[in-house]
């Protein structure tokens, strides 16, 4: 691999070899590891603040522009992995994703969009009318977030894990069946938020996009059981040191705690 950055390495894994720890929301710990996930994941956008809010407006003029915008959004979620704090990548590095994952990106999007757009056009055209279709609404609704968080995840696989199409559903159909009701709150979450920076307008545009995806990144990194080295988290002998009580006064925790010292050696 040489000295070359993680991104521009190809990773061969398959998704679908690896093992996942656990369901998901079930138990106390798990509903904790649901809630740091999603946390990290809003952390990653600060991290990254700048560059991911000049890559969300991007992706959306992409998005606009309609041919750039599957290629667009592999390019969205490779900037927005968590890997990339210990080696930032650089805006170019948008244009050059788009250009070479241009195939792949479009067969992702031709076999999930149209799925989403008649579901939910079906949704539409039959909600409140007198046809027996309006029995199905809510199984089309439930659909409509199933078909999102597989694409989001397809999207996320080719992104971080450099699959092509077939392991990228392979992968996406393994987290989803592997962590249903994870995924079920996860997408409704997502929703959520997107419609209330949307309230906002101007946050959707340079947040939206870099939120959805650092979170998908994150919940879909975790399920390949792939590690993240956080480059702010203390070394091991650093720990050391903190729980031995060596070097434990920094910051202001520790001023105040020489001033009490202070104060009773004077008594």
């Amino acid at each position: 691999m040489g000295t070359d950055p993680w991104w521009q390495r190809r990773l061969d894994v398959t998704p679908v070899a690896i093992v996942v720890r656990g369901t998901f929301i079930g138990k106390n710990g798990d509903k904790l590891r649901f809630a740091k996930l999603f946390l990290r994941g809003l952390k990653d956008v600060y991290d990254q603040f700048v560059l991911l809010m000049m890559v969300s407006v991007l992706w959306w003029v992409c998005v606009l522009l309609i041919v750039p915008g599957p290629p667009a959004t592999v390019a969205l979620f490779r900037m927005a992995d968590p890997r990339n704090q210990s080696e930032l990548p650089e805006l170019r590095d948008f244009f050059r994703v788009i250009g070479e994952s241009f195939r792949t990106a479009w067969a992702v999007a031709a076999l999930t969009l149209p799925v989403i757009i008649v579901l939910l056009w079906n949704t539409l055209f039959f909600q409140g009318g007198a046809s027996w279709f309006t029995i199905l609404v809510p199984l089309w609704i439930v659909m409509v977030f199933i078909a999102a968080i597989l694409m989001l995840y397809a999207f996320a696989t080719v992104a971080t894990m450099e699959s092509g199409v077939r392991n990228a559903f392979r992968g996406a159909t393994f987290l989803l069946v592997m962590r249903p009701f994870a995924s079920g709150l996860l997408i409704v979450i997502v929703f959520v938020v997107m419609v209330l920076l949307a309230a906002l307008v101007l946050p959707l545009i340079l947040f939206g996009p870099a939120i959805m995806a650092s979170v998908i990144n994150r919940f879909a990194l975790d399920g390949f059981n792939v590690e993240v080295i956080d480059p702010n988290r203390p070394t091991q002998e650093r720990s050391s040191e903190r729980s031995r009580g060596i070097g434990n006064d920094d910051g202001l925790k520790g001023w105040i705690g020489r001033i009490r010292g202070d104060r009773r050696r004077t008594r």
